[in-house]
């Protein structure tokens, strides 16, 4: 949708999107009431009714305001316009590292060790307040090029952790980017200062390097080469800056430097390097061949989303944090979609209550108007003018119907599905009652009429929960995915993303009540399944449920994994949620 010109928060008048990240989208807006140029970021309208995400989006909020460094991207307002919630920071408008190495490829050694002893100072900050990114990479480092040299802005503390805070993540779940996560962060482990750290050696690396230190767009393979820890040295890194990175990407958390000493250390470097040359651009790599593209990551179900064909020297790593796509249903029947603006509001307070935001000036504006999710069953209606026709005809023949019992309509059972390939729609067919004339009433004993079936309610969106499981005899990492999606009933499945060359597996997947960890459906098993090339992705389902409403259901996904006489078996859980 186009808002271009669209005023929100009672002052901000959107001009153009400048970015979107895994939470929402980022618009250059004006401020009628001083006018200056404002950065305004939008929640995406399909994860208004996840609660943790839009506590999360809020907690960003409360996060900045903490953070009053020269070097963190300032926040001035919250507000929320009909079911959207809005975030005004302080516009940057110098790009940032991201876009800076697409245009020079590599960074001189001394302006990455300047450029980055800045961040290390906005990171050192926000650990003092107890408080760790989880993403740091380029796009989220914003580039100020006002007077002087260029200084960074560290911005999108969406998926930040208070460490003083229960969790509100989902347990087994996973935030990050995976080309700059931590070895214990794919293991699960509690993020910490040092997960922040290792990053921030990855991002050192690439901005000198051209690209990061590990390059694939598998994500078990990415998982193997943090787990095995030797990144490969370009010629032309001077030792100093080497050493930097090195000591960042160990493996052990305890034995990385904290951010406030990268502050001083790269402070110095900045000086001594200020005449080293920049190192020449990266070769382009090589296309893989068509074969092993479409293996890098399997043939994927639909849900799993492809990574695109690397198109330049130094590709855009990607977050495993799915972003939404436009037009897609919610998990919810149409009729509330815009219906509810308290439920958005209720939810913003719970969160600025959790966040402890008492004093937020809320402008409340008219509503004028995913992970890529797998395809939704397609609902087949019955065409409007046999819908009229059926119309007329019950019209005529109320009072015959009313006195006639009507034959009960059909139903699907419980774990009764269509079966479908992957990443094709299923399709729930609905009887199409032929046109039928009205016969003139007579005396004679009526005849019952079959009242037309109903139409199908839509589904929402698949809900995915990623996770890890790793073997660490082999250095090999699994990714298990299991999913839900809601509608007139609950579908789930499951997929098992690993590496291939002839392994073999299994999945099982099952929909249990979150309460008394009895199953309701299911299980559903998938044996004999090959993974091919060097690694490939294999779904289970999906199977369909209607369990009692009112209470809270997960998936699980039981898996085994069978590769050079070895075994790795384990169990996953998705999201909790609602039925």
């Amino acid at each position: 949708m186009d808002l271009s010109g669209r005023c929100v928060g009672s002052s901000y008048v959107l001009q153009r999107p400048i970015g979107q990240g895994a939470t929402g989208t980022v618009w250059e807006a004006l401020d009628r009431t001083s006018g200056e140029s404002v950065a305004v970021k939008l929640l995406h309208e399909s994860l208004l009714r996840q609660p943790k995400l839009v506590t999360r989006f809020v907690q960003e909020r409360t996060i900045l305001r903490m953070l009053r460094h020269r070097n963190v991207v300032r926040v001035r307002d919250l507000f929320s316009v009909g079911e959207t919630l809005g975030l005004v920071m302080d516009l940057v408008a110098g790009g940032n590292l991201r876009d800076l190495l697409r245009d020079e490829h590599t960074i001189a050694p001394g302006e990455a060790a300047r450029l980055t002893a800045q961040v290390a100072a906005a990171l050192a900050e926000a650990h003092e307040l107890g408080v760790v990114h989880r993403d740091l990479k380029p796009d989220n480092i914003l580039l100020d090029t006002g007077d002087g040299p260029p200084e960074t802005r560290l911005t999108d503390f969406g998926v930040a952790r208070i460490l003083n805070t229960p969790s509100m993540t989902t347990p087994s779940s996973v935030f990050g980017t995976p080309h700059y996560m931590a070895p214990e962060a794919f293991r699960g482990s509690t993020a910490s200062p040092a997960t922040d750290v290792y990053a921030f050696g990855v991002l050192l690396y690439e901005l000198v390097s051209g690209y990061p230190p590990y390059r694939s767009d598998s994500i078990p393979d990415l998982m193997r080469l943090h787990l095995e820890g030797a990144p490969e040295r370009r010629p032309g890194i001077p030792d100093e800056l080497w050493e930097v990175i090195t000591a960042c990407m160990e493996q052990k958390p305890r034995l990385r430097p904290t951010a406030a000493e990268l502050v001083a250390e790269l402070s110095d470097l900045a000086i001594k390097l200020s005449e080293a040359p920049a190192l020449t651009p990266p070769p382009e790599p090589a296309p893989a061949p068509a074969r092993q593209r479409d293996s890098a990551l399997g043939r994927e179900p639909a849900g799993m989303r492809e990574p695109a064909e690397r198109q330049e020297p130094a590709p855009h790593p990607r977050s495993i944090v799915p972003k939404p796509r436009r037009e897609q249903r919610r998990n919810a029947a149409p009729s509330w979609r815009w219906a509810r603006p308290g439920a958005t509001l209720s939810m913003v307070a719970g969160a600025m209550a959790v966040s402890a935001v008492v004093t937020t000036a809320w402008h409340i504006g008219r509503a004028d108007g995913g992970t890529q999710d797998l395809a939704a069953p397609q609902v087949i209606t019955v065409p409007a003018p046999q819908r009229q026709q059926q119309q007329q005809t019950q019209r005529k023949s109320a009072t015959r119907d009313a006195a006639a019992p009507q034959p009960p309509a059909a139903t699907t059972r419980a774990g009764s599905v269509p079966r479908v390939r992957p990443g094709v729609a299923a399709v729930v067919t609905s009887p199409t009652p032929a046109a039928v004339r009205p016969k003139p009433v007579t005396t004679s004993k009526a005849q019952p009429t079959r009242s037309p079936q109903p139409e199908a309610k839509p589904y929402g969106p698949w809900n995915c929960t990623q996770s890890f499981a790793i073997d660490f005899r082999n250095r090999t990492g699994l990714g298990v995915k299991p999913c839900q999606m809601l509608g007139r009933d609950i579908r789930y499945q499951a997929s098992l993303t690993a590496p291939g060359n002839g392994a073999r597996g299994s999945i099982t997947v099952s929909l249990r009540d979150a309460g008394s960890g009895r199953t309701v459906a299911g299980p559903k098993t998938c044996d004999g399944l090959t993974f091919d090339g060097d690694a490939a992705t294999r779904s289970c389902g999906p199977a369909g449920a209607q369990p009692t409403r009112g209470r809270s259901y997960t998936v699980v996904v039981s898996y085994r994994y069978e590769r050079d006489g070895r075994t790795l078996a384990n169990t996953a859980r998705g999201s909790t949620f609602e039925w």
